[in-house]
């Protein structure tokens, strides 16, 4: 980006933060309002690096690609998904589940769900979309979900994973649904509030025919904890650059008590939900203070607690995300508190609860 393309009210696309506004220009840094992300404040430097074409604020257009093309997309084969890791929170290896799976498939129930209840969808899938079955074990509500694909001649198992449908509800606007090699499971990419996260679908099989990108709909979100504990009281003195501390200001309402150079920066009460530095992209690392604690037990031999914990803020409004922590996963001897900041890693799945 060139230095005289940096002028106030201008548009531009960044390839991290999205589409946004110059609200502010400092010596060293500039002040964008992003319309995903909100404020943000970065270093002119960085800016005039950036690749000029990123300057249109330019949406991939959609609007003429039929259905399914506008809402699947088909991963690379050679794309790879650490599905042994979501057993953390219940055993030491994989191993001890997959010992077990020609019992669990004997005494295992079909799945239901939205699209699985005689609805009729509002359009039909293609024919040469892969077929299958979910079954789930020991019960409808938590256990462990096995997804069988038909072949020609047989059914094959094309993945294994624990899941829970107790959880919290809530609106997302899908934006695309990134299907598996395997044709039967997928992960879902959906704005939440002003925030863009992907979850695992834990009932792909059952309501793909519902999605279309570009849509609402309400879904049940859970986290499930590979480790949890009380988070670790962080307290950070820093002197703010002379930009930030004007940008800042100018951001104040009328009201508002003017900012100053020097600050100390405290996690406290503070709700973060940043994806992992590893695994896949629907595990997060989050920083939540808790609103409430349920116990739960004997899921896949384990107790816990269902936590519900603000993850997000979208200005005044709370993000809260139910939290399933395994005993296995939670650092510490004394179980989680209402009031309480907790901290760690999770992966996120969600199911279709209704179109809106």
């Amino acid at each position: 980006m060139d230095d005289q393309d940096i002028v106030l009210w201008s548009r531009f696309k960044h390839e991290l933060h999205g589409s946004g506004t110059v609200t502010f220009i400092g010596t060293d840094y500039i002040g964008i309002t992003f319309d995903r992300c909100g404020n943000v404040l970065i270093r002119r430097e960085i800016l005039e690096e950036e690749n000029p074409d990123i300057l249109e604020p330019v949406e991939p257009d959609k609007t003429n690609v039929s259905w399914p093309e506008s809402t699947f997309v088909q991963e690379l084969k050679d794309a790879e998904h650490p599905l042994g890791s979501h057993w953390e929170p219940f055993v030491d290896d994989a191993k001890e589940i997959l010992t077990n799976v020609p019992e669990f498939m004997a005494e295992s129930l079909d799945q239901i769900g939205y699209g699985g209840v005689g609805r009729k969808p509002p359009r039909s899938l293609p024919a040469d979309w892969p077929k299958g079955i979910q079954l789930v074990w020991p019960l409808r509500v938590q256990g462990l979900a096995m997804l069988l694909r038909f072949g020609e001649k047989e059914k094959t198992l094309a993945s294994l994973f624990p899941f829970i449908v107790h959880g919290s509800q809530h609106t997302v606007m899908m934006r695309k649904v990134l299907v598996w090699e395997s044709g039967v499971e997928a992960q879902i990419t959906a704005s939440w509030g002003e925030s863009e996260i992907t979850f695992f679908d834990t009932q792909y099989l059952i309501n793909r025919a519902w999605y279309e990108a570009g849509k609402n709909y309400d879904f049940i979100f859970s986290g499930v904890a590979y480790h949890a504990g009380p988070a670790e009281k962080k307290d950070w003195t820093f002197n703010r650059h002379p930009d930030e501390v004007a940008w800042m200001n100018q951001l104040l309402k009328e009201e508002g008590r003017l900012h100053e150079a020097t600050c100390t920066m405290t996690l406290d009460g503070t709700a973060l939900f940043l994806p992992a530095n590893s695994g896949d992209v629907d595990d997060y690392s989050f920083h939540a203070p808790v609103k409430s604690v349920e116990e739960f037990k004997d899921w896949l031999g384990q107790d816990g607690w269902r936590v519900r914990a603000t993850v997000m803020r979208f200005g005044s409004k709370d993000a809260d995300l139910d939290i399933l922590i395994t005993r296995r996963a939670w650092s510490s001897d004394i179980p989680p508190q209402v009031g309480q900041d907790i901290e760690g890693r999770l992966w996120l799945q969600g199911y279709l609860w209704m179109p809106k």
